[in-house]
């Protein structure tokens, strides 16, 4: 699956965030690049955000690479 918006491969974590942050309604998943632009955050920051969704519980970020 590619991002909506560049084309590029995206990263399972974009697609997870996407699912968190948009809802399971998305129709349009971003790569982590596009993502934070469109929510006027940093790729760094939404990172962050995985981890701590990662740590509480959240099994959509369950097995995923964090960094």
């Amino acid at each position: 699956m590619d991002c909506k918006k560049c084309n590029r491969p995206l990263e399972p974590v974009a697609a997870a965030l996407t699912r968190k942050i948009v809802g399971p309604q998305a129709t349009e998943v971003l790569c982590l690049a596009c993502l934070a632009a469109k929510f006027g955050t940093t790729e760094r920051r939404l990172l962050d955000a995985a981890r701590r969704y990662r740590d509480g519980g959240c099994v959509l970020f369950q097995g995923l690479d964090l960094g």
